[in-house]
């Protein structure tokens, strides 16, 4: 029997049918596209047959995508096919349609193609390619009124809504209004900062909480559905709880205690000795002490003791049994006596929580409102109101108007609300198909549920595979063609890396999340014959402890390094070495550049800094970490103690701590001269030297003249002549190093920032810089020539020829908030361990399984990242199912890989580095053609500097 004609497809030529069948005007499509498949040009080709089609205009076309970039690169990439159509020849016009569409096109469809350039140009404001936040936001602005927004809301940044959250919090709580159980029992808690971190979860979920709040009857209702949910009786409290738990002990348990006494074991003797102790004692006092009543009975942990820690049989001989069966049913009781209480606990704290966030919310709304402002949560939940409110028909007829065909990009990632803004959508303009003669009208969506990593946000994992089935419904019952087409051939990766990454999903609690229960991953490469490299260093081992001497102060710091900072050396090293004589064979050998390489870190930690430090250390040029957090720097703290001395120049713990900073550079013994034995306030002492010739004199007449012309300047130019003309700039980096730099430059942006959008006060910048203006975003820049070192999260939709994986470790899982399920779905409140109810530990074992699930998709996101050469390393031991733990199982499933003893020494790591094992290893070789060398950084024609490079910032 002949062989089938898809058995004879390479696997280019499966992809391009593939995606010719996805980017297929005429129907309807849903693609499941693997990590490197060519998603973004399957969505490009798609708008461009759309818009090839005579009867299409490029107006009615809507493209959503999860981020700015995205956007802008598929726009880039739709403008530079049409600028190329429309100066094009007719030969090589017509093999650029046929290898889009498949067909060879006639004289009209050459015509088409050469007018869409100037069509599109035409069109006001270019083609709809945007964010869905961006989406709603216009869908606001057509509509505000209708939506219940003022005509002219701005958009609050993340930094405003901070600011804003944090007044709503204080003027609240300094209201007097609420109810002062519920302020006692937060405060007595957790912090400040533990509560202002939960209001902020708490907002992102806000029309939830108030739904719930509402269905519930109010706070007073929430009291009764939480007492249900804990299986808590109607009426009383805790405290009644604990009486009737004193009162209920059995009268067998003074013959317990009488027996322990008489024991021949001394451990028996003085729980016996405990346990009659505590019988002795009047009511009220047994309730003060039922801790000490608690602990014969429970471990630390909470769980009854074993009977061999009850009581011993050698001692009490025959009376073993007898006592034994009264400890242990009142082991037993005071048990589940715990667990109940566990539940009373975690209503207070829940019940306050509510109590205290209801009012905060609403505050924080209503601030909002009187600003006449929107965040960006705001612009989704208003855009699902008015799309799904039955009064806003017409709302959905005027954009039904406008709309035949719906894009949906990184569809995996949307979260609830978002599928049904899409979903009003689609339905709509299919519902109107049978009314309408324009032609085809269809929906497009685009994503893996293998790559859906941003839970935290809200987005729903299994969305994707629900929204398509009800499509693929839907779209029929309208009388069009619905295509579900998956995409596995990669474009982007080599055949090892893809075997790995298959390999470490095939077995295990890997697949979680991942890969569904009868189904194996199968990725296709399309790069046959290119040489790749995957490569598993042995763990690093935890350098010993040296022990000081006693009684010997070291004369200067010393520095215990630990395996974190000997694998950032180690890494750094290893790096250097690849820049200086390493080659990439799938592009003709070319060296590898700094911008090959991409660093993915499981997480924000003080590793991603030593990495960092230990690269420039190398020379090898680091584009630093993506989040900086102003307020968390050494050079930023001390510019903020500079300008809270110039709003308060008596804060005298801010004058010293500028003092001794590297802005003034006193040293202790100046600094105790001063400040020892004075009676007034440490400015007093400080003016007092003006005019003196010695370091104090001359930071007294800086500080003089800068609290001068603090009414005078804008925060940002104050903060420019500190840093430029007072040479504040170059001393913070003498002492601080060129590390010191980048959060400079960022407080100056910061500055401008605020000023942009509020009154230039300085108090008010600093207060907004520690109130939230502080956290600094960076878009990784793929054109710059140095290392990128990025989390897997903000490494979505990038790719690098180098990638390397240290597994540092994801942390722990401190989520005090829970959502209940059940309808009306209030959260709990559990901000310590014992509040840990049978309910929230329930709900807390479904958060880690979804939380397991959604490393595992984080983890094939940060392989699939890789083009050429995959590296992976860990610090310390590793732990079960961590991700270095994980992809060592795949190299273990994995044939071919070979082992070799590591020398890391070899390439210039330092020589404390120990790592246990061998260096594990699987490649390819090079066999095809080289590709032709991918554009990189450091291809850059190299031009003369203007005169300002020169001069130093300010």
């Amino acid at each position: 029997m002949a062989p089938s004609s898809a058995t004879l497809l390479t696997p280019r030529a499966e992809a391009e049918a593939a995606q010719r069948r996805a980017s297929d005007p005429r129907a309807s499509a849903w693609v499941g596209a693997s990590a490197g498949s060519g998603k973004t040009k399957v969505l490009t080709d798609r708008v461009l047959r759309l818009l090839l089609r005579p009867e299409t205009k490029p107006g009615r076309i809507l493209c959503l995508t999860f981020t700015k970039a995205a956007a802008a690169e598929m726009a880039t990439r739709l403008a530079r096919r049409l600028g190329e159509w429309a100066v094009a020849g007719d030969a090589p016009l017509s093999a650029s349609l046929e290898a889009l569409t498949g067909q060879r096109p006639d004289a009209a469809a050459l015509t088409r193609a050469r007018a869409l350039f100037a069509e599109v140009l035409d069109q006001p404001g270019g083609m709809r390619i945007a964010t869905i936040h961006a989406f709603c936001q216009s869908v606001l602005r057509s509509f505000p009124l209708e939506a219940g927004l003022p005509p002219q809301f701005t958009l609050v940044e993340e930094a405003d809504a901070a600011s804003m959250l944090a007044d709503a919090r204080e003027g609240t709580l300094a209201s007097g209004r609420l109810p002062a159980e519920a302020v006692e029992a937060i405060a007595g808690l957790g912090s400040p900062e533990d509560f202002s971190q939960t209001l902020a979860a708490l907002v992102k979920h806000r029309d939830r909480l108030a739904g719930a709040i509402a269905a519930a009857g109010g706070v007073p209702g929430c009291d009764a559905v939480l007492r249900r949910r804990l299986a808590l009786p109607a009426s009383g409290s805790e405290a009644e709880a604990l009486a009737k738990a004193v009162e209920g002990i059995p009268p067998a348990l003074d013959r317990a205690a009488a027996l322990l006494c008489q024991s021949g074991n001394d451990n028996d003797k003085r729980r016996g000795a405990t346990l009659k102790a505590w019988l002795a004692l009047p009511p009220d006092a047994r309730l003060a002490r039922w801790d000490d009543w608690k602990s014969c009975f429970l471990t630390n942990d909470g769980k009854p003791y074993a009977d061999r820690s009850l009581a011993t049989k050698g001692g009490l001989k025959d009376a073993f049994n007898e006592t034994i069966g009264i400890l242990r049913a009142e082991a037993e009781r005071v048990f589940a006596f715990e667990e109940t209480r566990r539940g009373w606990r975690l209503h207070a704290a829940s019940l306050s929580l509510l109590a205290l966030a209801q009012p905060v919310l609403a505050a924080y709304t209503a601030r909002k409102a009187r600003a006449g402002a929107v965040d960006f949560d705001d612009l989704i939940a208003a855009a699902q109101r008015l799309l799904t409110d039955p009064g806003s028909a017409w709302v959905l007829y005027k954009l039904d108007g406008g709309l035949d065909h719906l894009l949906l990009d990184e569809a995996q990632d949307s979260n609830p609300a978002q599928w049904d803004i899409a979903a009003k959508l689609a339905e709509e303009f299919f519902a109107g198909s049978g009314t309408r003669d324009e032609g085809i009208r269809s929906i497009f969506a685009v994503g893996d549920e293998k790559q859906s990593i941003y839970g935290f946000q809200g987005a729903d994992a299994a969305g994707f595979a629900r929204w398509q089935s009800h499509f693929s419904t839907t779209v029929p019952r309208a009388g069009a063609r619905f295509e579900a087409v998956p995409l596995q051939v990669s474009f982007r990766s080599t055949a090892p890396v893809l075997a790995l990454v298959d390999a470490v999903f095939a077995e295990g609690p890997a697949r979680r999340g991942v890969v569904g229960d009868d189904a194996q991953l199968a990725h296709r490469a399309d790069r046959i014959g290119e040489a790749g490299l995957v490569e598993i260093w042995p763990p690093m081992a935890e350098p010993p402890r040296e022990t000081p001497e006693p009684w010997q102060v070291p004369q200067e710091a010393v520095g215990q390094a630990n395996a974190a900072a000997l694998l950032a050396e180690s890494l750094a090293a290893r790096i250097a070495r690849m820049v200086r004589e390493e080659t990439l064979p799938s592009q003709g050998n070319r060296p590898i550049r700094p911008g090959d390489i991409l660093v993915l870190l499981r997480r924000r930690t003080g590793f991603s800094d030593l990495l960092v430090a230990a690269l420039k250390k190398q020379g090898i040029a680091c584009g630093g970490v993506d989040r900086l957090q102003l307020v968390e720097q050494i050079a930023v703290q001390d510019l903020l103690a500079l300008l809270d001395v110039l709003l308060l120049p008596e804060d005298d713990l801010q004058l010293a701590a500028v003092l001794k900073s590297p802005l003034v550079g006193l040293t202790e013994d100046e600094l105790f001269r001063i400040a020892h034995g004075r009676e007034q306030p440490l400015w007093w002492r400080v003016l007092a030297e003006r005019g003196q010739d010695t370091t104090l004199g001359r930071a007294a007449e800086w500080l003089a003249d800068l609290a001068d012309q603090t009414d005078l300047h804008t925060p940002h130019t104050l903060l420019a002549e500190v840093l430029g003309i007072h040479g504040g700039r170059a001393r913070l980096l003498a002492r601080l190093g060129p590390d010191a730099a980048d959060p400079l430059d960022e407080v100056l942006n910061a500055a401008l920032t605020y000023e942009s959008r509020h009154p230039p006060s300085l108090q008010g910048f600093v207060q907004w810089l520690r109130r939230g203006g502080a956290l600094v975003k960076r878009e990784a820049e793929s054109g710059v020539d140095a290392v990128r070192l990025l989390t897997a999260h903000g490494a979505k939709g990038l790719q690098a020829p180098v990638v390397i994986l240290p597994d540092i470790g994801s942390g722990l899982n401190r989520d005090t908030l829970r959502w209940s399920e059940a309808e009306p779905p209030l959260p709990f409140w559990a901000p310590r361990k014992e509040l840990h109810a049978p309910a929230w530990a329930e709900l807390a074992e479904a958060d880690a399984l979804a939380r397991e699930a959604e490393e595992n998709r984080l983890l094939y996101v940060a392989l699939t990242r890789a083009e050429d050469r995959l590296l992976v390393c860990a610090p310390g031991e590793p732990k079960p199912g961590s991700w270095y733990d994980l992809v060592a199982q795949g190299f273990s499933r994995l044939p071919g890989v070979q082992e070799t003893a590591f020398e890391p020494t070899a390439f210039g790591a330092p020589p404390a580095a120990s790592f246990d094992g061998p260096l594990r290893w699987f490649s390819s070789e090079q066999t095809a053609p080289p590709r032709p060398a991918a554009r990189h950084a450091g291809a850059v024609v190299p031009q003369v500097p203007p005169d300002w490079a020169s001069r130093p910032p300010p």
